[in-house]
């Protein structure tokens, strides 16, 4: 049989991912097998020299050329032939498994390192992952209940800060629709500062092209500990119709690309924990379930919640999608629905009757009523119906107020009431229209606080665990 040489093109620098291999003894070791060895110098018995880097950095192996001028323990390259192993038949190895060494350039917790292969040396990285980028983050916060909100007008902020979150950083820019008549980018934003105090930066900018890493850069010194974002449900939501959907996409207005935003800042903030809030529909969707995977992927432990606002206090039958991704170690658990209300909602109503417009003249509410679309609050009602982002526009399927064969339109206070959003939240920095979506798009508080809650027992915690090692690890003197 006629053998042939092969002939390689060596590029400027080859590279690969490896993980340390761990022994029975509970020692580690790193083998770097590779057919790019002998490509850049390091062929069978070919002398070379270990070193370390510096603490943590990792090291690096130089092959030697000059037996002469030795700094170290010479090495050599080990090889295995296999005679019957037609891919790679002739095996080069690194076997580095000093512990010394070892212990010395990388962290006791390192899994995988990032090894670089140019011509006479092979240099070799630690490698975090992910979900150990968001432990180390949940360590050096400096406030174990902290957040950075995306895609918020800041009611749900209200509920984190009321229950002692502080808020670090939001990135909120409302895009513009076709019916805007002026830009209204910086409304949602200015909501937040009216209401929420304490915030470190406001991003006011498209999250579709924000740069990332630029928000790394200032979060590194002071991470925080939850990622909170709402991507835009319009084209989860059953509200918006099919036709609607496919054609947001023709145009480009469609926001199902936003899982892609939400994994680029999980990917470059690694949060210890991630808390997403949607509409039901979304927990199905194709784009959630790549979402999920690539959290599970990188580490993240995922537990869902679809619940009613009614279980948990709520006044509206406002069903949402909670999914909370964690990559700290404690246990993490939902807290149990309530009893439904019982009594009718009439009296909070009533007292804001006085100020609901009487609408019975408005034909699309008519034509509501005759459909079945609209939606009504009676004196029997013991909720109301959900709020949608519409009501202002007085669509077929809005909420209203009907009475003695008469239909009222509920005012601002009254659907902040039924929401559960305190008094004290102001909204008179945006124009009603405005306030009406942030309304018809918020979180019912009595919902949402339970989430708050159930996230902050995980935190608090994992906060109380770290403590206790801290404390463990002390010195104590007699």
């Amino acid at each position: 049989m006629e053998n042939s040489l092969l002939s390689f093109n060596l590029p400027e620098q080859l590279t690969k991912r490896l993980a340390f291999t761990r022994l029975s003894d509970g020692r580690r070791k790193l083998v770097v097998s590779t057919n790019w060895l002998p490509l850049v110098g390091f062929e069978a018995d070919a002398p070379n020299i270990e070193r370390s880097l510096g603490d943590n950095k990792g090291i690096v192996v130089e092959r030697v050329r000059d037996l002469f001028d030795l700094p170290g323990r010479v090495k050599k390259v080990y090889t295995r032939t296999y005679k019957r192993r037609k891919n790679n038949p002739i095996e080069h190895q690194l076997d580095i498994s000093s512990q010394k060494l070892l212990d010395r350039s990388f962290p006791a917790d390192c899994k995988h390192v990032h090894v670089t292969f140019t011509p006479d040396r092979v240099e070799i990285r630690p490698l975090t992952s992910l979900q150990q980028r968001a432990m180390d983050n949940a360590k050096k916060a400096d406030d174990p209940l902290s957040v950075f909100a995306a895609c918020t007008s800041g009611v749900d902020l209200r509920s984190m800060s009321d229950n002692g979150f502080s808020i670090h950083s939001v990135i909120e820019w409302r895009p513009p629709e076709a019916r805007d008549k002026v830009d209204l980018s910086e409304t949602g934003a200015l909501n937040v500062l009216a209401n929420i105090p304490g915030v470190k930066a406001i991003y006011n900018e498209d999250i579709n092209q924000i740069d990332v890493a630029r928000i790394a850069d200032a979060v590194a010194k002071s991470p925080f500990t939850n990622l909170s974002i709402s991507v835009q449900c319009d084209d989860f939501s059953t509200a918006k119709g099919t036709t609607l959907k496919e054609r947001s996409l023709a145009d480009l207005s469609s926001s199902i690309d936003m899982g892609y935003d939400l994994l680029r800042l999980v990917e470059s903030l690694a949060p210890p924990t991630l808390t997403i809030e949607n509409v039901p529909a979304w927990i199905n969707s194709d784009m959630y379930k790549m979402i999920s995977l690539r959290l599970r992927k990188w580490g993240y432990q995922e537990h869902c919640l679809v619940a009613d606002a009614r279980d948990h206090g709520g006044l509206t039958s406002r069903k949402r999608a909670y999914s909370f991704f964690t990559a700290l170690p404690n246990p993490f658990s939902w807290e149990k629905p309530q009893t439904r209300r019982q009594d009718t909602i009439w009296g909070i109503v009533k007292e804001h009757l006085p100020g609901c417009r009487h609408v019975s003249h408005s034909k699309s509410l008519q034509d509501g009523l005759e459909s079945g679309r609209l939606r009504t609050i009676t004196r029997e009602s013991c909720h109301s119906p959900t709020f949608l982002k519409s009501q202002i526009r007085m669509a077929k399927d809005s909420v209203v107020i009907a009475d003695q064969g008469k239909l009222f339109w509920p005012t601002e206070g009254l659907m902040k009431r039924l929401m559960g959003i305190p008094k004290s939240f102001n909204l008179s920095n945006c124009s009603s229209s405005i306030a009406s979506e942030i309304i018809g798009q918020s979180v019912d508080m009595g919902l949402h606080e339970m989430v708050v809650r159930s996230v902050k027992r995980h935190l608090l915690a994992f906060q109380s665990q770290l403590l206790g090692l801290t404390q463990l690890h002390q010195p104590t003197f007699s």
